[in-house]
């Protein structure tokens, strides 16, 4: 079983970097169904979809076609109780309290825990970010994690760099929580996004 879990995600983590390196179309649409198959599969092995992506974000595109392919082999939405993946997914996160900044087709997020109102993590999405916080979500999580911001970018990459690298310079990490986690605040990381922010406006003029 863990050999062809192994299997599943290597063939998902290909597809998927094809995906956003692809020079065309047919390449892009290639590596869509490979992600939909691998995804769609997932139950059938005994796998969760967050066991094959490790966290990874999945594009709409492949949202789309794994759900056409399950439409065709299972009971129409109408006709069961069950609710779609992406509302249960969802419902694991609360955004009661979520701000949201700037533009672009990225983003950057921080979300947290009540019980440790002290820290956040400080990750980024190229996909649709609940989904992408709800992913991480496991059983020995200590509470339903509350998603308080999300800064649309045109480079999450860069702006996710610049908020680890000046918060790890404060000494503002917390030790032995990985690397996206630190002890600040939302005011924190907009205070830093807005500096930058009014930076790249000052050099572009």
């Amino acid at each position: 079983m863990a050999n062809k879990l192994a299997g599943q995600r290597m063939k998902f983590t290909k597809a998927r970097a094809r995906y956003y390196q692809a020079d065309d179309e047919s390449q892009r649409q290639d590596a869509v169904r490979k992600m939909a198959e691998v995804l769609a599969e997932a139950p059938a092995n005994g796998f969760a979809e967050a066991d094959v992506t490790q966290g990874g974000d999945v594009p709409e595109e492949v949202r789309a076609s794994t759900t056409a392919q399950g439409a065709d082999a299972t009971t129409p939405a109408e006709e069961t109780d069950e609710r779609p993946a992406e509302v249960q997914l969802s419902d694991t996160v609360d955004t009661s309290d979520l701000v949201v900044r700037g533009s672009g087709p990225e983003a950057v997020y921080a979300y947290g825990y009540p019980c440790a109102p002290d820290r956040l993590k400080i990750g980024r999405a190229t996909g649709e970010v609940v989904t992408r916080v709800a992913h991480q979500i496991y059983t020995g999580t200590p509470d339903k994690p509350s998603l308080y911001l999300i800064i649309y970018t045109r480079d999450c990459a860069g702006l996710e760099r610049v908020l680890h690298d000046v918060f790890r310079f404060q000494g503002k990490k917390v030790a032995g929580a990985g690397a996206e986690w630190f002890r600040v605040g939302r005011g924190d990381i907009l205070s830093i996004y807005e500096s930058v922010s009014t930076a790249s406006v000052a050099n572009a003029t």
